[in-house]
């Protein structure tokens, strides 16, 4: 664990996706307008929001109003890193399975811009086990101390290292290891070696980091993001201390409940679930994650810029994103201007932006090539409600 970090701490999430037995379509989606994707492709994607069929759902986890970091707000499981997830007991755990240096996990192709929280030599600071492990573990863990879902494949090099099932253990033998882990997260490690088993690491792809910007006072965090794909919803049940609901839902109706006022969902996830909106297929999904597995990611720094009818959040690529952004946020990172949000938005050809004029009127406008493989959110804009 970087035990030198002054300024935010690290963390990790999965966006779990479930597939279920019988597709629903989403009707909702009418009443808005595309704006994230490329001017030919506007009408499609219209089309696409208003017969949107997913054949899965995700987890999302409502935060407890006590919480003192996105008090409310639906988010992915997951939390911070704890120093136990770093520890050297794991290679002893993974021993009978795999070996370090890289943990059978493949070799990442990115080279320029690899996030400094996945590039970090871990070994400096006395861990062999690499950063893209320990992350993983911590999504794991977090997982199943927030929701219970315990995602671990029995330790023996015969069973398949691709399955990205969980384990269906007895829910009394889950309920007392919970609590214990959910105390002392070194207890994950003796919940692994008495059960026999080991956190699926390779179920788990690299999808996304988002550093917290320094506009909101508070704690900050740098966050990796990954994907797992589920053939069928697990056994959930939310730790009523940090969460207290959980909700299996598809990724356009959370984003239609945000743009309703139903419930409140922070930019990342907003930003994560418009990307899913792309691929409403588990299989596809799925296949999407693992062709993309090694490609990497780019740290994202959202910056607010203040305009004289809302703001806009931007984030690289952006035409007016700063080249050379503080991530400390000892110095003043707002930008500032008099004019609306659209003057600035036909001002400039490089787009890559969320922009707010009302909490709950929010879109997208992005017409970047997306980096490392990935997706663009296939956004709507919300429009404003009757009675907000």
């Amino acid at each position: 664990m970087n035990r030198e970090l002054r300024f935010w701490k690290e963390a990790a999430t999965v966006i779990l996706a479930a597939g279920i037995r019988s597709c629903f379509v989403n009707t909702s989606a009418t009443s808005t307008q595309a704006h994230s994707v490329p001017k030919g492709e506007k009408n499609n994607a219209q089309s696409c929001l208003e017969t949107a069929v997913f054949d899965y759902t995700v987890l999302m986890l409502q935060r407890s109003a006590k919480s003192s970091f996105m008090p409310h707000a639906q988010v992915f499981p997951g939390g911070t890193v704890d120093p136990s997830d770093f520890s050297n007991e794991w290679i002893q755990i993974f021993q009978p399975f795999c070996e370090p240096p890289n943990f059978k996990m493949g070799t990442v192709r990115q080279s320029a811009k690899r996030p400094p929280i996945l590039a970090m030599d871990r070994r400096k600071l006395g861990s062999e086990v690499p950063g893209g492990v320990a992350f993983r573990i911590c999504a794991i863990r977090e997982t199943f101390e927030e929701s219970g879902i315990l995602l671990v494949k029995p330790n023996a090099p015969d069973k398949c290292l691709k399955s990205q099932e969980a384990i269906q253990y007895d829910k009394k033998e889950l309920a007392k290891w919970r609590l214990p882990v959910q105390k002392n997260a070194e207890n994950f490690m003796k919940l692994c070696r008495e059960l026999d088993c080991i956190p699926n690491i390779w179920a788990l792809k690299e999808w996304s980091n988002w550093l917290t910007p320094t506009y909101p006072k508070g704690k900050r965090f740098d966050t990796v993001f990954f994907i797992c794909c589920l053939q069928e919803i697990p056994f959930t049940l939310h730790d009523d201390c940090e969460t207290i609901q959980h909700n299996w839902m598809s990724p356009l109706d959370f984003i239609e409940g945000y743009n309703s006022g139903k419930f409140y969902v922070p930019p990342p996830q907003w930003y994560e679930l418009g990307r899913l909106c792309r691929l409403p297929l588990l299989q596809d999904l799925k296949q999407f994650s693992q062709d993309r597995a090694l490609e990497g990611c780019e740290r994202w720094f959202p910056i607010r810029l203040v305009a004289s009818d809302g703001l806009a959040i931007l984030f690289p690529g952006d035409e007016l994103y700063p080249e050379d952004p503080d991530y400390t946020g000892e110095r003043e990172m707002n930008i500032c201007s008099s004019k609306t949000l659209e003057q600035l938005r036909l001002e400039v050809t490089s787009l890559h932006r969320i922009e707010w004029r009302h909490q709950h009127d929010i879109a997208l406008y992005v017409n970047i090539e997306p980096p490392y493989k990935h997706v663009h959110p296939l956004m709507i804009k919300a429009q404003l409600y009757s009675h907000l």
